[in-house]
């Protein structure tokens, strides 16, 4: 008896050896934990002095400036920065009515300086203007912008585009039925200007079954904002193929992912070609219009419709907030308290859906105003939400103070 414990105890003794041994060798092989991603800061314009500017932005901390001519883009280079380009979409001129969008009424608008997305004179324009700036020497990459259809932030009839013959030809070739889109984004327009059901519905809205049952009731509401997301995430693509074909890196300024289904922007659909994300989170834009700046994108619909003020104001702006999902980051119900400036939280509720949408390996740079007086609390909630870096846009000359807090 004695002589089988004795070997059993042996046997376990032996046993533990191994493993210890194992997993020390196991330690040993392991790798050392890769070392904390350092933040990349960018910033959007350089200034009339260049040279002088550049080398100051390197010493603050900076690792890339975006727009410029060949000068800049030298300077840049020679303080050991990264120059980009940035480029535009659908623009053109308001006496171009061959091209503009059209609203839901049949009338044309012009939003953001912009026209149909359709356009095929204004897509075969903007694609020319990339394989220019593709072709630019010490260019890193280029930021695509206003690849889009219009927001809310543009008034109501410019985001109840686009129903020009343009687009119509293009939903026929991409299999949407146009017939379907016009009848019930009309049907939105009547709901949102006569009120009734609405009012009625309003606590039903809040909730993302309630939304649900009100896109099941208006297809062509889900079909519009489809042909939206299809079409600009073709003009994307095409876009893609001539920067890296260049050889060059493509970026994106980008609505949030919460306004973003709206324009017919989708996280999804780029991130299999898209090299860096940089969403645009102004929380406290001054000046309207404020395109893409979440102030007046939540606000300027209900501000133009007269809510501000009414006993329904609470209400509607709770409705927003609900369907954006920033109901817990932005707690006033008041359309000048938005208008004004959302928290600093918000800035962080966005980067974190941004961050979820994007697989690991795609850069999140989002884009802040650089004129915040709260910028160390906005910073924080970029760089502390899944962020790898900061932009800020546009350069001012005070811009060393104003983002310096950035780089506490």
């Amino acid at each position: 008896m004695k002589d089988v414990n004795r070997r059993r105890f042996l046997q376990t003794a032996a046993a533990a050896g191994m493993i210890a041994g194992a997993a020390a060798n196991a330690q040993e092989a392991a790798p050392a934990a890769a070392p904390a991603k350092r933040r990349k800061y960018w910033i959007y314009g350089c200034g009339d002095q260049p040279e002088e500017t550049a080398k100051a932005m390197r010493g603050q901390g900076f690792d890339v400036v975006v727009g410029g001519d060949a000068k800049t883009v030298a300077a840049v280079r020679a303080a050991g920065m990264e120059a980009w380009q940035c480029g535009g979409a659908f623009g053109t001129a308001e006496t171009d009515t061959e091209n503009l969008a059209v609203d839901i009424e049949g009338k044309p608008q012009v939003w953001f300086g912009s026209g149909s997305p359709n356009s095929p004179a204004i897509r075969a324009r903007n694609l020319e203007s990339y394989r220019a700036m593709a072709a630019m020497e010490g260019v890193t990459g280029v930021l695509v912008d206003g690849c889009r259809f219009a927001s809310p932030g543009s008034g109501l009839m410019p985001f109840l585009t686009d129903f020009s013959t343009h687009s119509e030809k293009r939903a026929a070739e991409l299999g949407f039925d146009f017939a379907l889109m016009k009848r019930d984004v009309g049907a939105l327009l009547a709901l949102v200007q006569g009120g009734g059901d609405a009012k009625r519905l309003r606590p039903w809205l809040e909730s993302p079954a309630g939304a649900l049952e009100a896109l099941t009731g208006l297809p062509g509401l889900l079909e519009w904002l489809r042909f939206r997301r299809a079409c600009a995430t073709a003009h994307f693509r095409d876009i893609s193929e001539i920067l890296h074909g260049a050889g060059k890196q493509m970026g994106v300024y980008i609505f949030t992912p919460s306004l973003a289904p709206l324009v017919g922007q989708s996280y999804a659909d780029l991130a299999p070609f898209v090299d860096v994300f940089a969403p645009m989170i102004y929380r406290n834009y001054p000046d309207k219009p404020g395109i893409a700046c979440l102030n007046w994108e939540l606000a300027c619909l209900p501000d133009e419709l007269g809510v501000a003020g009414t006993p329904d104001e609470a209400a509607v702006m709770r409705l927003v907030l609900a369907f954006t999902g920033l109901d817990r980051a932005v707690t006033s119900r008041r359309v000048r308290h938005i208008l004004t400036a959302v928290p600093p939280e918000a800035v962080g509720h966005e980067t974190a859906m941004a961050r979820a949408q994007l697989p690991p390996d795609k850069e999140l740079a989002p884009i802040v105003y650089i004129d915040d007086p709260q910028m160390a609390e906005t910073a924080d909630q970029v760089l502390t939400h899944g962020a790898d870096g900061i932009a800020f846009f546009l350069y001012k000359e005070e811009w060393k103070r104003m983002t310096a807090p950035a780089f506490g």
